[in-house]
């Protein structure tokens, strides 16, 4: 399945998991936290503005996998 496929699915599943609060952020084009170490996720919490998931020693530190199954648990 393509990149951007998964990606579509697990937004939505996130915006489903978090009753419309989550949104799902990929790591920005030109940061340069994408040229070291590729492109990272991070679960945001709409009304605090506040990382809900992905975020341990850096920004965007979750990958496509670790996102997807975080939002198949309950």
């Amino acid at each position: 399945m393509a990149i951007e496929a998964r990606e579509d699915r697990a937004r939505r599943a996130i915006r489903r998991k978090g009753d419309g609060c989550f949104r799902l952020q990929k790591t920005p084009a030109r940061a340069w936290q994408r040229a070291e170490y590729g492109p990272g996720y991070q679960v945001i919490d709409s009304y605090g503005n506040t990382v809900v998931f992905g975020y341990w020693h850096r920004p965007w530190q979750a990958t496509l996998q670790q996102i997807e199954e975080w939002s198949a648990s309950s």
